[in-house]
């Protein structure tokens, strides 16, 4: 995982020109794409000393709509001893904020998709040479097919104008990183969705339930018929206190996935906590968990609980 140390751009003119090989890129703007953008109501945020990572991060979290603190940003992600920030808590930073952060396929077409759709695109870049890189965060805010450049704001310049050939170099020699933050329901111009499932489970892990379940139901707006976005609608809308809402989610899972043993087990719970007993037992019985099953043994519990208050209760009397 790199750290940006957020070197000035001057530094790096001499260093350049030492750099060796031929590679190419497809550094071509589609035509499929409108010839000129400019998302000119981005923040701008000129970056302190080697705090490229904070400044990029609080200009595409206001970007979103949420309104950090700059302090409170830089707190999050600048790693002191490091001087410098890493990916992974760029994207735990935005989580920390209310925001999704989400993975933006290494293709440049991909990136100037996000661009085109209003998405500030956060990229990290090496402004040196492969073997002896300087990381650099910097956010993509437009791009012009005539004159072949990708506008950025980065370090202390609120607008770089930088040709796409030297752009991709910079990129690619970082292994192209890209991430969209998004508020909780939004998705990315392209969304894949294995990518997407992935970052919801991330931002559910410490999301409030609201958010979480607007996240949720973006996705279920792209992906209705997956179980995965009923199950993510449910755990929500159960910790909201909504727990009919969650019955009819986990019971939306199931009806798309028999066998998603979570769903199913959720849904017996819930049943229970509402004191229908019997309901969820059958909802238990209605299919077999495999023996070896990793939730056998919650399974069992549950089935022998649900058992339990389901059978009427004897009368002391006739005995």
């Amino acid at each position: 995982m790199q750290t940006s140390r957020c070197i000035g751009a001057a530094a790096t003119v001499a260093l350049m020109l030492l750099a060796g090989g031929c590679a190419t890129y497809d550094a071509r703007i589609p035509e499929s794409l409108p010839p000129h953008v400019d998302l000119a109501d981005t923040p701008f945020h000129p970056q302190q000393q080697h705090h490229c990572g904070p400044a990029a991060l609080t200009t595409v979290l206001e970007a979103s709509g949420a309104t950090p603190e700059y302090d409170a940003v830089a707190e999050r992600v600048y790693v002191p001893d490091l001087e410098g920030s890493l990916q992974v808590e760029m994207m735990a930073g935005a989580r920390s904020f209310d925001r999704i952060p989400f993975r933006v396929p290494g293709e440049l077409s991909a990136v100037l998709a996000e661009v085109e759709a209003g998405h500030p695109v956060l990229i990290l870049q090496n402004l040196r040479v492969r073997s002896f890189p300087a990381w650099h965060y910097a956010v993509v805010v437009g791009y012009d097919r005539e004159d072949e450049t990708i506008l950025m704001r980065s370090g202390t310049e609120r607008m770089q104008e930088t040709s796409v050939s030297k752009w991709m170099r910079q990129w690619d020699w970082a292994g192209r990183w890209a991430i969209v933050v998004l508020e909780p329901g939004e998705l990315p111009a392209q969304p894949d969705r294995t990518a997407v499932f992935r970052a919801l489970a991330d931002f559910d892990q410490n999301a409030n339930p609201a958010s979480r379940l607007a996240a949720w139901a973006g996705a279920a707006e792209h992906w209705p018929d997956t179980a995965l976005v009923h199950m993510g609608l449910g755990n929500a809308h159960y910790e909201l206190g909504r727990h009919e809402a969650a019955v009819e989610d986990f019971r939306e899972a199931l009806n798309h996935e028999p066998e998603h043993w979570p769903a199913r087990l959720n849904l017996a719970q819930v049943l229970l906590e509402l004191h229908r007993y019997c309901e969820g037992a059958r909802a238990l019985q209605a299919a077999t968990m495999p023996f070896d099953h990793p939730l056998v043994e919650a399974h069992g519990k549950l089935s022998i609980e649900l058992a339990d208050a389901c059978s009427p209760v004897e009368d002391p009397l006739k005995m």
